[in-house]
């Protein structure tokens, strides 16, 4: 199955620190900044920009600079473990000392991510309760390094839409109003990427039919997988 892995870039000054082995992705008009990759990612998929004989995905500029492994790596890492749904990079720890799942962290680094996160699946029509989901370490993911196949795209945006339907347009005017503000002491963002990078574990925690693997941070150098389903 081909692979293509195109990497966004915000600035044309990023354009050279982009790694050779990913296709350049040209967003510096950027839209929708509030929504990060997740802009890119309903843009590239509502165009058709992920067909069903392809793994597609759609990583940050910074990859190399957060996963310390190359694109190259990154292909390699899939050709091994053929037959999976989505593949993915973890570059950080789950700290799992102290949480028990990545909405707990957010909710440690980000506070009111929680609440912020279950009124937004509410209005969407599908209440959780986040606080108590449970995942494997092996599934967390925090940035968007991944990759999946047309099956895969078509779950998890069938997934995200609604969310990001009700962010839009449904929630109640005080929440709408927490959800633009600042919610990182130094990542000059608000609650939406936060709240959006997440929903993939999540995916992955309530459809088991779903064949991943992982690479979490503790195996980033010779890019096995900790666990893969």
């Amino acid at each position: 199955m081909d692979i293509r892995i195109f990497q966004i870039f915000y600035d044309a000054a990023q354009r050279s620190r982009l790694d050779p082995g990913f296709i350049p992705y040209d967003n510096t008009a950027n839209p929708r900044p509030a929504w990060r990759e997740y802009h890119v990612f309903r843009t590239a998929y509502l165009r058709g920009c992920c067909p069903p004989d392809a793994l597609t995905g759609f990583v940050s500029w910074k990859f190399r600079t957060k996963t310390r492994t190359s694109a190259a790596a990154f292909h390699r890492f899939i050709r091994r473990h053929p037959g999976r749904d989505v593949y993915f990079v973890n570059p950080a720890r789950l700290e799992s000392g102290s949480f028990a799942n990545i909405w707990q962290q957010g909710e440690f680094h980000h506070p009111g991510l929680i609440d912020l996160a279950e009124t937004a699946f509410r209005a969407a029509g599908r209440p959780l309760a986040l606080a108590t989901l449970e995942h494997p370490p092996a599934a967390t993911l925090f940035c968007n390094f991944w990759v999946g196949t047309r099956r895969f795209w078509d779950r998890y945006m069938a997934f995200c839409e609604p969310i990001f339907a009700a962010i839009e347009e449904g929630l109640p005017s005080a929440a709408a109003a927490r959800l633009d503000a600042r919610a990182d002491r130094t990542i000059d963002a608000c609650y939406r990427p936060f709240l959006v990078e997440r929903l993939f574990t999540t995916l992955l925690a309530l459809d088991p039919t779903i064949r991943w693997a992982g690479c979490q941070q503790r195996t980033w150098r010779r890019l096995l997988p900790l666990q893969a389903a």
